[in-house]
């Protein structure tokens, strides 16, 4: 009964964890909707200013408030807001530029991969075989949607945009590991806000200092501009990084990840039901496989069952 229990108490996680999947896929339209003449770092600075902007609203709310960190506390936090937030953003926008979305997004599909291989490195986070076998499959189900998805001419995109979208891997990596006993002693909400702060921080000086961005760029701004952008920050930074490290919390850091598989299949799904778009047996196939290897990877292990019921 225990592990029954355990499971449904779960399923909220899942859940989010599906939306945020959706989010995400989301950013990378909403990046590529972005004027190429808005400078990359321009982009990353205004969606974390108001990523930044929703976290001071949300904290100076009487019933979450602020919470003071520890000097241990805070550097941690230092990283994660220059690993996730200030370089993750500049490779995701400068990739962007040069590459499809498409592309883009099956690049990131090597996001499980890193974070486990992560997770095992710094933390000794056990992957069994059957969560390898899950990670893999995802990876698998990812590539063969996004293969079927991709149009021939993405493979001529630029090999620089192909290393910065691979920054992102190993820098979102770093994102979602490095945080993990952070969350556990000031929570997930008040680690993505101050890690948001110090990486919007990051951003600025940056904006400031560089050659690249002026005054110039903001009279650039369309309305799509600023609607991608509010998107950006308000949805794919503040509600789901929060969601994202609460299922880190819940579930490991392993087993959250492997739902950015979920990226691409989200994406046919809103091609087939908003652009009447084809889904290939192979996208079928694929995402079988995105399921099979997410269900694989989260289905606890017997050991971890009797441990749970042990303790109840």
């Amino acid at each position: 009964m225990a592990g029954i229990f355990m499971n449904k108490a779960c399923i909220f996680v899942y859940i989010q964890l599906c939306i945020v999947a959706i989010l995400w896929r989301g950013t990378f339209v909403a990046g590529r909707f972005i004027h190429n003449d808005i400078p990359s770092l321009l982009s990353a600075t205004l969606r974390f200013s108001l990523g930044s902007i929703t976290f001071l609203i949300l904290l100076s709310c009487p019933k979450i408030g602020w919470k003071k960190i520890t000097l241990q506390q805070f550097w941690p936090i230092l990283l994660l807001g220059f690993a996730g937030v200030f370089l993750y953003h500049l490779f995701f926008f400068y990739g962007l530029q040069l590459i499809p979305a498409s592309r883009t997004a099956l690049i990131v599909s090597l996001n499980p991969a890193m974070i486990a291989f992560l997770s095992f490195l710094i933390w000794r986070e056990k992957i069994t075989i059957k969560k390898n076998y899950g990670i893999a499959l995802s990876i698998i189900g990812a590539i063969m949607v996004l293969l079927s998805h991709t149009n021939m001419q993405d493979a001529s995109s630029s090999i620089i945009g192909d290393f910065a979208i691979f920054g992102c891997v190993i820098t979102w990596g770093i994102y979602t590991v490095a945080g993990k006993n952070t969350i556990k002693s000031i929570g997930a909400l008040h680690t993505v806000a101050y890690s948001i702060f110090v990486g919007t921080i990051l951003l600025l000086i940056a904006s400031i200092i560089s050659p690249t961005v002026s005054w110039e760029h903001f009279t650039l701004l369309t309305q799509t501009d600023i609607l991608s952008l509010l998107y950006l920050g308000i949805l794919g930074s503040a509600l789901a990084y929060v969601w994202y490290y609460q299922g880190i919390d819940q579930i490991g850091a392993a087993n959250a990840g492997t739902f950015i598989a979920l990226n691409p299949l989200t994406a046919v799904i809103a091609g087939y039901l908003l652009l009447d778009e084809t889904i290939s047996p192979s996208i079928i196939l694929g995402s079988i496989f995105i399921v099979t290897g997410i269900i694989l990877t989260n289905r606890p292990s017997k050991l971890s069952t009797q441990h749970h019921e042990n303790k109840v």
